[in-house]
């Protein structure tokens, strides 16, 4: 063999063991998965992530993290999940603030195309509710007393679907309410049942168990149909309000997400979607499952983008 061919030889063997000592790529996940939650702690959006991550590690093979990123309405956290690095381990919960709040604030961060979708765990019909004590039996006579003086309502930030469900009703019942922004449900509760507001707009998952109990009064459910766990309360349709509102909770992780990663958290969410056990748990919260996977979730945020923005360009709530 000449010098050449032995050189060549050489550098063949030098490049073959260095592709047999490189190491092989990590199959995901590796380490655990932060799922970021962009309400305080206590609120359904984070009972909801607390109860996906404890089955998370089960079906995905790493532990699920919650990550409490409160504040203005959501787009503290919104931003941090369109920003994060998009290898899979950093997702976050999602709700039609991402659509809304680039409608109202052009210059936010993120919008409906910053984020990849993996799933839509569930949609909880809007309610609203005044204390259990209160003298208001009636959404007539919430109505009334509007009329009469201000009346404040909660809501979780600005271009929020609390908040638009009760614009809505503002222009269909002719009133105006004073509305106050909590950083969470448990916030807006405490005030409510402290007589530091007059009424509150929240989810049926939220307030259920209040209602029921008496500590809550529900005035009106912004559905379709009536609420099987509250079949006296009747539909804003029902009392002659065409108001339909409901919040959807599901994950998003950063726009280029690695495929493998988001195929293997798609593939999670299902499994644990179909999990017995956690659909025995997800009953107990009184939360409607409304499995959306992939493309199809995405088509259901365009959806709703295209009606806000409609909305906006009709009758601008801010």
């Amino acid at each position: 063999m000449n010098v050449k061919s032995s050189l060549a030889a050489l550098a063949f063997a030098a490049s073959s063991l260095a592709l047999l000592a490189a190491p092989s790529q990590a199959a995901f996940p590796e380490k655990p998965v932060e799922m970021i939650v962009p309400y305080g702690a206590g609120g359904s959006t984070d009972v909801l992530a607390r109860l996906i991550a404890k089955y998370g590690e089960k079906y995905l093979g790493q532990p699920m993290v919650v990550v409490n990123r409160p504040g203005a309405g959501g787009q503290i956290g919104f931003s941090a999940i369109a920003a994060a690095k998009p290898d899979g381990y950093t997702i976050g919960w999602v709700n039609s603030g991402i659509l809304t709040s680039p409608i109202v604030r052009p210059e936010v961060t993120f919008n409906i195309d910053t984020y990849d979708y993996v799933a839509n765990i569930v949609t909880d019909p809007g309610i609203l509710s005044v204390s259990g004590d209160s003298k208001l039996n009636s959404l007539e006579d919430l109505i009334a007393l509007a009329k009469k003086e201000k009346v404040t309502i909660s809501h979780e930030g600005i271009g929020g679907g609390d908040h638009l469900a009760v614009l809505q009703f503002e222009q269909a019942a002719g009133v105006s309410f004073g509305m106050v922004a909590y950083n969470g449900d448990a916030e807006a509760k405490a005030a409510l049942l402290g007589g530091h507001i007059g009424a509150i707009e929240g989810n049926v998952s939220e307030e259920v168990e209040l209602v029921q109990d008496g500590q809550l009064k529900a005035l009106v459910v912004w559905a379709t149909k009536r609420n099987s766990d509250l079949p006296d309360v009747p539909t804003g349709k029902e009392l002659g309000y065409n108001i339909i509102a409901a919040s959807s909770r599901g994950l998003a992780g950063p726009k280029g997400m690695d495929a493998e990663a988001l195929g293997k958290l798609r593939d999670a969410m299902v499994k644990i979607t179909e999990d017995p056990e956690f659909l025995d748990a997800l009953k107990k919260l009184n939360m409607p499952l409304d499995v959306l996977v992939g493309d199809e979730y995405q088509a259901f945020m365009a959806e709703q983008d295209d009606g806000y923005k409609k909305l906006w360009a009709e009758s601008p709530w801010q």
